[in-house]
């Protein structure tokens, strides 16, 4: 029997260059217990070679949905985990990454949707489209070489999807999306309030996103906390 925490599980693969790895997709899902894939602005035909690479993962291709971007689908999920196989400091402000692992025990214990979101063959996912995401995934590899073809990291993040998803404690309910933007909306406000510009705001709130996403703190965003919590009570201090 699949776990039924998989039926929550969407697959997104942004702008996909080759059929082959259409296909390939397609039946990964279909063996580790995932059924819905969704096609962002395609950019090969799915045809009869996708057909083909698919093989028992038919059907999880002829249900397939066609999307124009990421952005119409971020609203739909409660949890949107992008993926990367390239982990640099120019990305690192963006989102923190953590393994396929780390993530199949977070989804295992939410109660609410998720979409895995693939990036493309040739390019991966942009900055502006991680930072959509809740939380990144990376697979470690050898750092001489780490860039796996797509379809060979679906693999790697759809079966720890499955094996955590089986035999676990009830799910933990995901706050709704309303709640989150509301929540996002305030801290903005706040830290504006303190005198912070735009863009420190911003970091506030892309470094709580990342922790409602599941993600465990680091140093420096513990330090972001502690300065607006500080400011706060201060300015109040001072009516």
């Amino acid at each position: 029997m699949l776990p039924a925490r998989l039926e929550g599980v969407a697959v997104a693969f942004v702008e996909p260059l080759y059929e082959i790895n259409v296909g390939y997709v397609a039946r990964c899902m279909k063996n580790f217990g995932l059924s819905k894939l969704i096609l962002i602005k395609p950019r090969c035909q799915i045809g009869d070679e996708a057909y083909r690479f698919a093989m028992h993962g038919r059907e999880v291709l002829e249900g397939a949905r066609l999307a124009a971007s990421l952005e119409e689908l971020v609203g739909e999920f409660d949890l949107v985990v992008g993926t990367t196989g390239v982990q640099t400091k120019e990305l690192s402000h963006v989102r923190r990454w953590i393994t396929p692992e780390d993530l199949a025990r977070r989804v295992a214990e939410y109660k609410g949707t998720v979409l895995v979101v693939l990036g493309r063959e040739d390019r991966g996912l942009t900055n502006a489209e991680l930072s959509m995401c809740d939380v990144v995934v990376t697979i470690p590899a050898n750092p001489e070489y780490p860039i796996l073809n797509v379809s060979h990291a679906a693999v790697v993040i759809f079966y720890e999807l499955f094996k955590h998803a089986a035999g676990v404690k009830p799910p933990l309910r995901l706050p709704r999306k309303e709640e989150v933007i509301v929540l996002l909306r305030y801290l903005r406000e706040l830290v504006l309030l303190l005198g912070g510009s735009e863009e420190k705001a911003e970091r506030a709130c892309l470094m709580m996103r990342r922790l409602l996403g599941g993600a465990p703190p680091t140093d420096s965003d513990v330090r972001m906390l502690l300065g607006v919590l500080r400011g706060a009570c201060e300015r109040l201090k001072g009516k």
